[in-house]
């Protein structure tokens, strides 16, 4: 009996521990996968109102719509994005994916009004599906960081896919470096993981190489080194010279790339500085780096712009300003603090700080105090801290704060709808400018470029009295925008207001005198109100200022033709015929020209290279007719009446009667 007891116990907990690891086992393969799949299917669902967004007029025009290298293809239009900057900024990988999707639009057929410009949702599409594929990358980067704890990963990502300050870099497509640049940053965080499981130097060639295509989609990769050495930090890893030799490249490449970033941005760094000063410039920073932190915890009043603050008369800043520095360090003495007992906390800190620092505006580029977008990476370490921690009221044996497990998960749950409920409304916020600059002006009021680039929005949909309405308010806060008063000289000249376009023109140009689409402007308004004298020499000064600019000719050669002035006509259409001899419409008023000069052989030379090119032009045909006319040779006057009849042209009865008699 005891022997058999014995084989009995022996045999039970065999055959029990083997199912269960087993069990186990499948559980733990497929499990992740599944998470991950509704990580991704539940990105897709709430950023799908995106994909009905169309461009908006905040940089989508210098990034596609005006964009002429976007719009080219092949190994030209390449060269140029990885030689040359574009908008302000070098990131040649985003202007080709950009240049990619223009042509997939192209092909698609799809224009808006009849023009070439391309349907959004194709551009909105790419982004949408590189923000999915990053989500998954941030699910196993933390996956393998935290040795495979599932809720960390897990939840990490979750809060990176569905946090309303993403939808910046996810909806706008101006913004796609942001979704680009953490593809290829993030990937090789991954590789760089494999490789401190079993070092090789073919995985750290690797990981350079996904960095430097970082880089090149976004300068603000150059961080990548120090998230390496982050990463170095929360695995324990000895800082031996091998560890700082292994980097070396690393910063190399991010030493390049700042200096030709601060080579093309050099001159906005320096308005900045001019403006605040160096305690000022303090404040602004850490006001940065404790407000991202609250607004990812708790996300409200997400804005596409964060204006400066105003400074009272007295030179002071709200108080908050003056607490920031103090609460900054008062968050930094704790970070370090913590790492005695935990590294999770510090780890967290140092990627949330390492990606945010060089954005925090302690030298401020532009009217934005913050922005959305920079959080699009930074996020993650705040978030594992969560993640981590949410963990561990599952994991650990502490009796009160395992009982507080499920509390804490259903406030997670609570505050994940939040989230997902925001980002959701916060995508159609984007879906074109009037809604994007009607959201900041009721968000913040005091925005002034709001009223500006809404006003601009009305102005191309022909909505005069709102354009008006916003450009009167943008010119109460500021006085001193040339482009705003030109903007608003385009309102008055559409609705039929000369004098008030007028002194809209000249107070722009007394603000800047430089911009030669003003001086054509006005010039354009002088002529129609027959104040040619003053025309001419403002068509003159815009030629001075950019004598290529073609519409200077085109205006001022109507404005001469007005004038009896046909000879300098002819010199100007001469130009422009050089410039582009496909142009019927040149053909037919220097030949109206010559006409009117009596020089009739050169009028129909001209009103036949009309007829070329445009060949069902009635009125270049009767044109010509009245040239034939006039050198008395009547049959081929008639000829040409009769066709210029078929094309519809009306004719005169008594002149065709008058033809037919005299041509026999």
């Amino acid at each position: 009996m005891k022997q058999d007891h014995q084989a009995k116990h022996k045999t039970v907990p065999k055959i029990t521990v083997r199912k269960t690891v087993k069990k186990q086992h499948d559980f733990n393969s497929w499990l992740p996968w599944v998470v991950a799949a509704l990580l991704l299917i539940l990105t897709w669902f709430l950023y799908k109102p995106s994909l009905n967004n169309h461009f908006t007029n905040w940089d989508d025009n210098l990034y596609v719509l005006d964009n002429a290298q976007v719009k080219q293809h092949g190994y030209q239009n390449t060269k140029y994005f990885f030689t040359h900057a574009s908008a302000g900024n070098y990131h040649p990988l985003t202007m080709l994916s950009l240049s990619f999707d223009y042509r997939l639009a192209e092909q698609d057929k799809r224009l808006v009004n009849e023009i070439p410009e391309p349907d959004a949702e194709i551009f909105h599409t790419t982004s949408l599906i590189l923000h999915v594929i990053n989500v998954l990358l941030v699910f196993v980067f933390i996956y393998l960081l935290s040795r495979k704890r599932l809720i960390v990963a897990s939840v990490t990502a979750l809060l990176f896919a569905i946090h309303p300050m993403h939808v910046e870099s996810v909806a706008w497509v101006a913004e796609r470096k942001d979704v680009l640049y953490a593809f290829f940053f993030l990937a090789g965080l991954i590789v760089y993981m494999k490789y401190l499981e079993k070092t090789s130097w073919w995985r750290l060639l690797i990981t350079g190489l996904l960095f430097l295509a970082s880089l090149f989609s976004k300068p603000s990769a150059v961080v990548f080194p120090l998230i390496l050495l982050a990463v170095d930090f929360f695995y324990g890893r000895k800082f031996t010279a091998r560890v700082f030799l292994e980097k070396l490249p690393f910063f190399i490449l991010a030493v390049i790339f700042g200096v030709i970033t601060s080579i093309i941005q050099g001159n906005l760094a320096a308005s900045g500085i001019k403006v605040f000063s160096l305690f000022q410039r303090l404040m602004f920073s850490s006001y940065g780096f404790i407000t991202y932190q609250y607004k990812l915890l708790l996300p409200l009043k997400i804005s596409a712009y964060y204006p400066y603050p105003g400074i009272t008369t007295a030179g002071n800043l709200p108080l908050i300003y003056y607490l920031s520095p103090l609460i900054a360090l008062a968050i930094i003495g704790l970070v370090f603090y913590s790492i005695r007992f935990t590294k999770v906390i510090g780890f967290g800190y140092l990627f949330y700080f390492f990606s945010i620092a060089l954005v925090l505006q302690f030298i401020p580029v532009g009217n934005a105090i913050m922005a959305d977008r920079y959080s699009y990476i930074s996020a993650i370490g705040l978030f594992f801290i969560l993640a981590w921690y949410l963990d561990q009221a599952f994991v650990s044996k502490d009796k009160i704060l395992r009982s507080l497990r499920w509390i804490l998960a259903g406030a997670c749950l609570v505050y994940c709808i939040f989230l997902g409920k925001t980002t959701f409304e916060q995508t159609m916020v984007w879906n074109n400018s009037e809604t994007l600059w009607t959201d900041v002006i009721s968000k913040y009021p005091e925005t002034y470029v709001a009223y500006k680039h809404r006003g601009n929005y009305y102005r191309s949909l022909n909505i005069f009295d709102k354009a008006m309405k916003d450009y009167l308010i943008y010119t109460q806060i500021r006085q001193d925008d040339a482009g705003v008063y030109n903007n608003l000289g385009n309102v008055y000249r559409l609705r039929n207001e000369p004098e008030k376009a007028i002194d809209a023109y000249s107070k722009s140009i007394s603000i800047d005198s430089l911009d030669p689409k003003t001086w054509l402007n006005r010039a354009v308004i002088y002529s129609k109100t027959k104040q040619y004298a003053s025309a001419v020499k403002d068509f003159n000064k815009a030629l001075s200022l950019n004598i290529g600019i073609m519409e200077i000719y085109t205006s001022r050669s109507v404005m001469f033709r007005e004038m009896g002035r046909y000879e300098d006509a002819i010199a100007d259409l001469s130009l422009l015929i050089r410039n582009d001899p496909n142009n019927d419409k040149y053909f037919i008023d220097r030949g109206v020209c010559h006409y009117n000069l009596k020089q009739f052989p050169e009028a129909i030379t001209d009103f036949e290279k009309c007829i070329a090119l445009n060949p069902v032009d009635g009125h270049a045909y009767f044109n010509m007719s009245a040239a034939y006319n006039e050198l008395k040779d009547y049959r081929k006057a008639y000829q040409c009446a009769l066709k210029a009849i078929t094309l519809n042209y009306p004719v005169d009865k008594n002149y065709l009667e008058t033809l037919k008699k005299k041509g026999g």
